[in-house]
């Protein structure tokens, strides 16, 4: 599976986004997906020229393209240039990114999925216009998209309204390895903050509760480690100044994770005044190293710490009754300091991101049809032919009843005018059978199946390469045909045991019959050649009551077999036309079906959504 993910913001400029990023393609390779970035090539807050089109970060290979207009909307539609060659593209973050891909769908044709990280509601600058936005804009264009994952349980709330039949939370995941248990071992009267200097990150508010703070413990201690951004640094500085707070303060920038790491180990605490997170990555990564969290009680920060059942939520709006809650809350923790600190890092865990790798990659699988693709509401495996046989044999190790169809487009357009057939085919493992399925699935898709698994061609390939000594039960056809096959396929087959046959015309009253015939054989394989739907419904109803494990219906295949019914030549087959064959040696029986259900089925293909 090839994925692009789409940024606007990559390395070098890194923040809690871009780190989500990195760290979930960097797991994505790792997990075996062909995971790459797109990004923009300028950095919005650094009079830096421009970055390189395309490089290697840590693995990842990352391609840049340039814009216009402000960093708060970049505009650059040459994204359409780059999406060729892959499955799934995967937007983060709600932006022109995510407006415009939507909207040009139609152009590239790629299924599209987006991570919320926030919406734009980060800060209150045009709060109005961005509600507006988002309730008339972002509405229309998430409908674009096939799956929208919420990064964290508010960003499911606010979105809710807009999306919620293809909405899922996936929380993000933490590289809870890069400062994994490097907080003190000891308590220390300590803070850290980690983070942006931006706006919503409210450190005013922060520097304001340790002037508080400090009166009631002196030997406090506050670091801020992070990144300027909005122009803030300077503004701090003016208020560690005001508020005569001095040594009690440390500001660092651009310290790498090392450096990052030694500093954490002479903390105990990690805290945040934010009034704004879409999930809270640095609290997490604090946790991680056996740091309390201390933090403003915001959704995204609430429900960690609830999850975690540890740490303090205060309010930092009324900084007296914060410090006051603070300094009550290290008295407290100093006593059980070791046990806290072994439970913050238990309950970072779950952050973790293989796991979190991993949801996101069962989400995909659908969308791209990477195991399973659902044409005009028939649920198809995609996988390779080997790979339905090992699924047939383990059926048999595990005795777990399996029916199996092979579905054409003949099939398809049955299920899609019977609701009730429809559901039984969902209830098996359903293979693809000729070029029209093929064909939806490259209209709906992008591409084909792995390969073609006519019934006629993959049933004895079934006999031929299961490891198990099958016993099999032929039921179908006419009597002539049915034992005729029966015949041949135990000269051709003789590792497997051949337990009985029936023929296919019974009456009512036949079936409880057959069924205890067939228990009798001790048959654990049924092959059933009554055709669509009959065989279908057939095994839905009475293969439990065979006895037998699998079941599988064949339609035609045991006349092709006896020979009753020719089989197209070679060249014909390869050329996947086997129907056009046919309909030429039986017009009046086959024209219906091959020229007015075909065209029923393009049609239906062209407009599946299901």
């Amino acid at each position: 599976m090839r994925v692009l993910h789409i940024v606007r913001q990559f390395h070098p400029a890194m923040g809690g986004l871009e780190n989500f990023v990195q760290s979930l393609v960097k797991e994505q390779r790792h997990q075996g997906i062909d995971a790459q970035v797109l990004t923009l090539n300028r950095l919005f807050h650094c009079r830096q020229p421009h970055l390189a089109d395309s490089e290697t970060v840590d693995g990842i290979p990352v391609h840049r393209i340039g814009y216009v207009g402000s960093y708060k909307y970049p505009i650059a539609p040459s994204v359409l240039k780059h999406l060729s060659g892959y499955d799934l593209i995967h937007v983060h973050g709600v932006d022109f990114f995510a407006d415009f891909l939507s909207f040009f769908r139609w152009a590239h044709r790629k299924p599209l999925v987006l991570s919320t990280h926030g919406g734009f509601f980060h800060t209150e600058f045009a709060a109005s216009l961005k509600r507006l936005y988002f309730a008339t804009i972002s509405r229309l264009a998430v409908k674009g998209y096939k799956q929208i994952f919420a990064c964290s349980n508010n960003d499911f709330e606010l979105f809710r309204p807009l999306c919620s039949r293809h909405l899922t939370l996936i929380e993000n995941g933490v590289d809870i390895t890069k400062f994994a248990d490097a907080g003190s071992p000891i308590p220390q009267p300590a803070l850290l903050f980690i983070g942006r200097f931006s706006d919503n990150k409210r450190l005013d508010k922060l520097l304001l509760t340790l002037a508080r703070l400090r009166l009631l413990l002196p030997q406090i201690k506050l670091t801020i480690i992070g990144k300027d951004w909005d122009g803030n640094e300077a503004i701090l500085r003016q208020q560690i100044e005001h508020l005569a707070l001095g040594e009690s303060v440390q500001i660092l920038t651009g310290l790498e994770d090392h450096q990052v790491r030694q500093q954490v180990g002479r903390h105990s605490y990690i805290i945040s005044a934010s009034d704004y997170e879409g999930f809270g990555m640095t609290l997490i990564e604090g946790m991680a190293a056996g740091l309390l969290p201390i933090a403003s009680p915001i959704p995204s920060f609430q429900r960690i710490i609830e999850r975690a059942q540890l740490g303090l939520l205060v309010n930092f709006d009324a900084a007296d009754e914060a410090a006051q809650r603070i300094h009550t809350y290290l008295n407290q923790t100093a006593d059980d300091y070791e046990p806290l600190r072994q439970r913050a890092m238990q309950a970072a865990s779950r952050y973790a991101w293989p796991q979190v790798s991993r949801q996101f990659i069962n989400a995909y699988s659908p969308i791209v049809g990477a195991e399973q693709r659902i044409i005009q509401g028939v649920r198809m495996d995609s996988r390779s032919g080997e790979a339905i046989v090992a699924q047939l044999d383990q059926a048999i190790d595990d005795d777990q009843r399996l029916t199996m169809a092979y579905a054409n487009a003949h099939t398809i357009n049955l299920a899609h005018k019977d609701a009730g057939y429809r559901d039984i085919l969902n209830q098996c493992l359903v293979v693809n059978d000729g070029l029209g399925v093929d064909l939806a699935s490259k209209l709906k898709y992008g591409r084909g199946f792995a390969e073609n698994l006519n019934g006629t061609d993959f049933t004895p390939r079934f006999f031929t390469r299961s490891r198990h000594r099958l016993k099999v039960f032929l039921l179908g056809a006419s009597e002539d045909s049915v034992s005729r096959c029966f015949d041949l396929w135990q000269q051709r087959f003789p590792q497997h045991q051949w337990v009985g046959y029936h023929h296919g015309f019974l009456e009512q009253a036949d079936h409880q019959r057959v069924c205890e015939q067939i228990r009798r054989s001790g048959a654990n394989v049924v092959i059933v050649a009554m055709g669509n739907p009959l065989q279908e419904r057939w095994l839905h109803q009475y293969l439990p009551q065979c006895g037998a494990t699998i079941g599988i219906g064949v339609g035609a295949l045991f006349d092709f077999t006896a020979g009753k019914v020719n089989r197209a030549p070679n060249w014909v087959r390869a050329l996947r036309s086997e129907w056009i064959y046919r309909l030429v040696h039986e017009p009046k029986r086959m024209w219906k079906r091959y020229l007015l259900g075909n065209l029923t089925f393009l049609y239906n293909a062209l407009g599946d959504q299901s």
